[in-house]
């Protein structure tokens, strides 16, 4: 990849532009909320409602599932990552879009440190109690009898260790794979990583792809580690929400890209990358915007989540579709698999291709339960969410589709045509002659195909299909 070049979120007719707003009309507290923090930091919306999604995928995530109409049932995560340049208040919107939550959290801090305060000197006891037997134990004038009988004294003891009570924390900034498994197998079972700073988090746990994977699916994961012990993350909840500067981003495309992509945990990810407002920020007079509603909403839900997680409940509502949501899921689920086709739009991006309806109903999900609390996903709101996933897929095959390899192997590959068809009326050659006689590094289909996708991209090649013979015309 040569440069990741900025692209105005949803520039096709499937995306929600800036100016599009009335696209979520359906989710009104949600819009409210992304329009008056737009207003107030003058940032870019797409940029906003990046954040802001992640917020209540997190506030909700571990309150409901969501039901296909297929029947399949999952989780309703989300992994964001918007990227935006420096300067572009990626900070500032955070700060906003977090704030209930954080100061929810930072009350409840303080109850639970005064658990952990209390259970501290308990185990303190508790120790003590234990190494007392174990120093009678030591006695060697007792009797066999009086051993076995401290012996058990000491089993019993065992089993009355106070257990740590767990913490409320729902958010982390920079944590290790080995402390954000810990967190949630002992602490709170529901988490998101939320940080501006991407690339903090692109060189920390967003490595372990696998585990990202895993966490999204909901499918449970059994970690061990040498240090930190062995822990069962069984119906935990994760989700992401990173803000990265394009030039970070591209390094860590760079460095780990491949990985990403092939494992997967790319396609999962919604990718948002809006135009910058630098250069039109103007202040015309005084602002007021009201997030009243939305913080309303935020701290109802975080209610809900401390009264399951002091309960230890794990029980989730089910949201499904309503019978017009659900023939227009199924159609779009259709239109989809379609297009994965051979010389589909999706062809040669399957693995993002089969997460896009999942992604779907997840945010419509979401911003459904978000809004009322209800169960029933309508038409309206489906349409809106996927005007969403959408836009982002866009961003997806533009910014995964072409590393630098390819770009290497595009520039070959048209020296070679350019070398071959130097004629006006010879404009066209077989894929297959590429494969035989082309540059040596494109004689492997998927580096073939990769730089053929590029070059169709970028307006210099196209491609013509005459029955079973593909060929390659330049432009």
């Amino acid at each position: 990849m040569s440069s990741i070049d900025g692209g105005k979120f949803g520039d096709n007719e499937s995306g929600c532009s800036s100016t599009d707003m009335e696209e979520i009309d359906s989710f009104p507290i949600f819009k409210d909320a992304v329009v008056s923090i737009a207003q107030q930091t003058l940032a870019p919306v797409e940029l906003v409602l990046s954040v802001v999604l992640s917020v209540v995928s997190l506030v909700c995530q571990y309150l409901i599932d969501v039901r296909r109409p297929w029947g399949s049932l999952g989780p309703v995560s989300l992994m964001i990552f918007s990227i935006a340049l420096s300067g572009e208040r990626k900070t500032a919107i955070e700060d906003i879009a977090v704030k209930a939550l954080r100061a929810f959290e930072k009350k409840r801090k303080l109850s639970d440190s005064q658990k952990i305060r209390e259970w501290s000197v308990l185990l303190e006891l508790w120790e003590k109690q234990k190494k007392k037997i174990q120093k009678k134990m030591l006695d060697e004038s007792l009797t066999l009898s009086s051993y076995k009988q401290l012996e058990s004294d000491l089993l019993v003891h065992a089993k009355s260790e106070p257990a740590r009570p767990p913490m409320f924390k729902m958010t982390h900034q920079d944590v290790t794979a080995a402390a954000l498994s810990k967190a949630l197998a002992q602490d709170c079972p529901s988490a998101a990583l939320f940080t501006s700073e991407g690339d903090i988090a692109l060189r920390g746990v967003v490595n372990q792809v696998g585990m990202m994977n895993a966490l999204w699916s909901g499918s449970g994961l059994e970690v061990g580690r040498a240090y930190s012990g062995d822990f069962s993350l069984a119906d935990v909840r994760f989700s992401i929400g990173v803000g990265v500067q394009p030039r970070v981003f591209e390094d860590y495309l760079e460095r780990k890209g491949e990985l990403g992509k092939a494992s997967g945990f790319f396609a999962r990810s919604l990718i948002f990358y809006p135009e910058s407002t630098q250069g039109t920020r103007f202040i015309e007079g005084e602002v007021r915007v009201d997030l009243s509603r939305y913080e309303k909403r935020i701290e109802e839900l975080l209610e809900e989540n401390v009264k399951k997680f002091d309960s230890r409940d794990a029980s989730k509502s089910v949201v499904g579709f309503s019978a017009e949501a659900s023939e227009e899921l199924i159609w779009l689920h259709n239109k989809i698999e379609r297009e994965m086709r051979v010389g589909g739009s999706y062809e040669r991006a399957r693995d993002h291709a089969s997460k896009l309806v999942e992604n779907i109903s997840r945010v419509a999900a979401l911003l459904h339960f978000f809004e009322s609390g209800g169960t029933e996903i309508s038409l309206s709101e489906l349409s809106s969410a996927e005007k969403i996933v959408m836009g982002c897929s866009v961003m997806y095959k533009g910014l995964f589709s072409f590393s630098p390899q390819v770009v290497t192997d595009a520039d070959a590959l048209i020296s070679w045509l350019q070398s071959r068809c130097d004629s006006p009326l010879f404009r066209r050659t077989k894929r297959n002659d590429v494969l035989q006689r082309g540059p040596a590094a494109l004689r492997r289909a998927t580096r073939l195909n990769r730089a053929v996708d590029y070059l169709v991209e970028k307006g210099r090649v196209k491609e013509v299909v005459y029955g079973r013979v593909a060929e390659i015309e330049l432009i």
